[in-house]
């Protein structure tokens, strides 16, 4: 029944995910409309990414290392302790998030050169501008971030999966009333998007008995064991936030448009993992600090292992199926208006490139996950570490040859990298988790890919199926996934029979 469960809940955060992507796809399709890969959109793009990974270097290694902390707080001390280390954390994570703040607030033309070192001067004024404006939404992040690992400890995931939907829809209205009343309604938007994720969190949080009040106790011994936990994320991310910044300035310098083109591919390519294994990672993080908690560690492999065969029956065609679509995938979510062949062609180019990466990110993601559940860091920053360093390094290659697709193409190698590292070391810390089944899930999904790719090649091919436009694309999509789940069935993939929910009650 528990096994039951855990299925339909991984289904129901597939279907919830997957409608929080429809709706960031229309904000893409809106954006790509009003302002394609113009300096506009270069600049509300940047605007975008800047507070998060400001963000990102703060709240996202509290929030990694909270949940399997809340977790021991509530073993230990009881549910009344782990609200009192929640609101410390919280309080913590605001205070040191006013130093980014007051850097967007004072410096923002230094933080666009840092990032957009080949933005010119109308581009960069727009930057700044925006950044301003949403510059104080980093204390909101940190408080959704706080509330969304607060829900997911308590086992409810739906509204941290949906967080986006209020946001994005947001940044839809902002775009509009931008490309008609100017540019700053774009920051606006953005300031509101991140309260919309909060105002739907609230209700949620209260409702399983928790009320935020300020309170900061630096010499608690869980606060001590959680710094010291985060202390490495912190480095790790913070390696990570400078590749970004090393793609994005290389992308300003190559053409215009290439900040864009390069966002769009991996909104695309980030798209179908979340919508694909996004639910499945985030119970297995909930489900693997419990067992971590209570020592149960068998089950932890045995989580581990089930979920790393599912990423591969679903991203390996997803991955076949992405690079040889990428053109029709790429003018359904974003050609119109001022998004161009050209703008079309550069990001299906990036699209293809990134593509190569994507079981590898999901498979890194969900390793790291494992290792947070154990409350070990400095693995993962390492890895991390040593695996940008090398993404450095290739971008600089990569790009003289390639261009902006010399960028995507050493994040797909990076990802590849890292996974190989991390698979490694895990397997000393916790001992195998299925390599041999893993091995074979792989193989099996490979026999499937040939003929659903010579299905969507063919498909893709015909003058009928192009004609009908998205229905054909649909149409495509459908029959290629179909042949390639009919033959997993008929070689008999253990893992597509464990995920039937019929093949489930006659076992």
């Amino acid at each position: 029944m528990r096994g039951a469960r855990n299925k339909n809940s991984s289904i129901v955060l597939m279907s919830v995910i997957l409608l929080t992507k429809i709706i960031g796809m229309l904000r893409d399709i809106v954006i790509a409309n009003y302002f394609g890969t113009t300096n506009i959109s270069d600049a509300f793009l940047l605007a975008l990414t800047v507070p998060t990974t400001l963000f990102a270097l703060i709240g996202h290694s509290l929030s990694t290392a909270y949940i399997p902390m809340y977790n021991r707080v509530k073993i230990e001390r009881g549910e009344r302790e782990a609200q009192r280390f929640s609101n410390n954390l919280l309080t913590t994570a605001m205070v040191i998030s006013t130093v980014a703040v007051l850097l967007l607030l004072f410096f923002p033309k230094a933080v666009v050169k840092i990032f957009a070192s080949g933005f010119d001067e109308a581009t960069a004024d727009i930057a700044v501008r925006l950044i301003r404006i949403s510059a104080p939404s980093i204390y909101v992040m940190c408080a959704v971030n706080v509330f969304g690992g607060y829900l997911q400890a308590n086992k409810s995931f739906l509204a941290p999966a949906a967080i986006s939907l209020p946001r994005n829809i947001a940044i839809v209205f902002s775009v509009v009333l931008a490309a008609g009343l100017g540019t700053d309604w774009l920051g606006y938007g953005l300031m509101v998007s991140y309260l919309m994720e909060l105002f739907l969190l609230m209700p949620f949080v209260i409702r399983k008995g928790y009320l935020y009040k300020p309170q900061m106790k630096l010499n608690d011994e869980y606060m001590h064991q959680t710094l010291y936990v985060i202390a490495p994320i912190v480095l790790g991310v913070c390696v990570g936030q400078v590749n970004k910044i090393v793609d994005r300035s290389m992308a300003s310098t190559i053409l215009e448009g290439g900040i864009s083109a390069l966002t769009y591919a991996v909104f695309i390519n980030n798209g179908v993992q979340e919508i694909l294994v996004t639910g499945i990672v985030t119970i297995l993080f909930a489900k693997c600090s419990e067992y971590v908690a209570k020592q149960e560690h068998d089950k932890v492999k045995q989580k581990l292992s089930e979920t790393l065969n599912t990423m591969i029956l679903l991203l390996i065609p997803a991955c076949v199926g992405v690079s040889i679509l990428a053109e029709p995938i790429v003018s359904l979510v974003l050609c119109r208006g001022e998004f161009d062949q050209n703008s079309l062609k550069m990001t299906a180019a990036a699209l293809r490139f990134y593509t190569l990466g994507l079981l590898f990110l999901a498979m890194r993601d969900t390793m790291v996950k494992v290792f947070y559940a154990y409350k070990e860091t400095r693995v993962t920053s390492i890895v991390s570490i040593t695996a940008i360093g090398a993404n450095i390094v290739m971008n600089v290659l990569l790009s003289r040859v390639m261009g902006i697709n010399g960028l995507a193409l050493a994040t797909s190698l990076s990802a590849i990298y890292s996974t190989v590292a991390l698979y490694v070391l895990l397997h000393r810390k916790i001992g195998d988790f299925g390599f041999k089944t893993m091995l074979v899930a792989v193989c099996k999904s490979l026999i499937g890919c040939l003929p659903m790719a010579l299905t969507a090649y063919f498909l893709n091919q015909q003058k009928w199926v192009q004609s009908m436009g998205v229905a054909g694309l649909f149409v495509c999509v459908l029959l290629s996934c179909a042949v390639y789940f009919l033959v997993e069935i008929l070689i008999g993939n253990k893992t597509i029979t464990r995920l039937l929910p019929k093949a489930n009650k006659k076992i």
